[in-house]
């Protein structure tokens, strides 16, 4: 049986706009996807990162009940786990693209 987590009175659209920060990184993700699928897979890498960077920039700044989704461990914990992912990313995306375009 389903369970029914909203509070009385929010409709499923609030609820999905209540979630803007993980849709903002999860569309940026998907571009980053997008650009992949299109043969560029190093810019790719680097554009996926930066969404990760954003995710770690959007937990650090915002508070726990505005950020939603994002919050899934400590602040500290979210941040320094999306800024390493984040930046690896970027630093392979962006250098092994040099290494490999000789």
């Amino acid at each position: 049986m389903a369970v029914n987590n909203r509070p009385p009175g929010a409709s499923f659209g609030r609820s999905v706009v209540a979630e803007w920060p993980i849709l903002a990184v999860l569309a940026a993700f998907g571009f980053g996807m997008t650009v992949i699928l299109h043969d560029e897979v190093f810019q790719g890498a680097a554009v996926m990162g930066m969404s990760l960077l954003l995710a770690a920039g959007l937990r650090l700044f915002l508070p726990t009940r505005v950020v939603g989704t994002l919050a899934v461990r400590r602040r500290a914990i979210d941040v320094s786990t999306y800024t390493i992912v984040g930046t690896t990313l970027v630093v392979l995306g962006l250098l092994v693209q040099g290494i490999f375009s000789n």
